[in-house]
């Protein structure tokens, strides 16, 4: 072959294999958590995290950017190159309340990220004080009946899941109590267990402090009984419907336009991880309900989520500000 023609083959092969997407991984993954270290959140991350590293040859780093209700992580996430080595994991409410309760989010959860992985079911229980004379759902509601706004909450925060469940079961009953927010759930959970507040609602924080006696658990959300507490009634056994609305979920995304094949193969390895024994007794130990479905399902429960706690955030007139 002339010289001249065999160069133009070889810029032709260059050119063809330029235009070939590299093998994923090709480089280290970071899972952007929206919560400081030690929550459940960054938990089950980091869990997630050691599986992948393993069956995807490549190291997984947590990195932890909490604020904002989670906007901040999100950000960063958003405007990371959309080739499936940097992910966001985070708690239902960042994508299906911040556009509610806040004055400005920088995203569209819908438009900026595609579903890659549900990692775990929110089922909250509702917990009482120490000294709490309700014994049952059904004596705190009579209580709060009986003296409107007097019986205090607590909850993560202003325009949390926490609150809106609370809210949720005030709109579902007919009462009214004083709301307390607190930056965080763990300083919530210490006023509780102080007798400061009566109730509060929660997942994973408090399922120690039940199972010593020092909290009494009333109810979980649904729609299924905790394995933890199978003891425990759902709100619609104990007599009070529509609380599964405020059943929330973790999830992992990725940025828009990450190829499909990635979102696939993450998906698969997200699962593999779900399903060991390990992590399903890490998720029951924690109140939450491991699942390991298609990334699909993770996009429709948020779509179902944004339709459905939009009017409930509007009737509470909950914001985060």
């Amino acid at each position: 072959m002339p010289a001249r023609l065999f160069g133009l083959f070889l810029l032709c092969m260059s050119f063809s294999l330029a235009a070939q997407p590299s093998a994923f991984p090709n480089r280290p993954l970071s899972i952007v958590v929206t919560t400081a270290a030690g929550g459940s959140v960054d938990a089950i991350a980091r869990a997630i995290a050691a599986d992948l590293g393993k069956t995807l040859g490549q190291p997984v780093v947590v990195e932890n950017r909490p604020g904002a209700n989670g906007n901040i992580a999100a950000q960063h996430v958003k405007t990371s190159a959309p080739d499936g080595h940097t992910l966001l994991m985070l708690s239902s409410s960042t994508f299906t309340l911040n556009p509610f309760v806040l004055e400005r989010v920088p995203f569209n959860p819908e438009k900026d990220f595609v579903p890659v992985a549900m990692t775990a079911g929110l089922n909250m229980v509702l917990v009482v004080a120490p000294g709490a004379k309700a014994a049952t759902l059904k004596e705190l509601v009579a209580a709060m009946k009986a003296r409107p706004g007097e019986l205090n909450y607590g909850s993560s925060g202003n325009g949390s899941l926490p609150q809106v469940a609370a809210e949720l079961l005030a709109i579902r009953t007919g009462t009214r109590a004083t709301h307390v927010p607190y930056k965080g759930i763990a300083p919530a959970l210490n006023d509780l267990l102080a007798g400061q507040i009566d109730f509060m609602f929660d997942s994973g924080t408090a399922m120690s402090h039940i199972q010593a006696g020092k909290l009494r658990a009333l109810a979980v959300i649904g729609p299924n009984r905790l394995p933890i507490f199978p003891d425990v009634p759902t709100f619609k056994e104990a007599g009070v419907d529509g609380m599964e609305v405020a059943a929330g979920w973790h999830g992992i995304f990725a940025p828009a336009g990450t190829d499909a094949a990635i979102v696939d193969q993450l998906n698969a390895e997200i699962n593999k991880s779900l399903r060991s024994a390990a992590m399903r007794e890490r998720m029951n130990g924690m109140g939450f309900e491991s699942v390991a479905l298609p990334a699909a399902e993770l996009g429709r429960a948020l779509r179902q989520d944004l339709q459905r706690l939009g009017p409930i955030v509007k009737q509470a007139g909950i914001t985060a500000y």
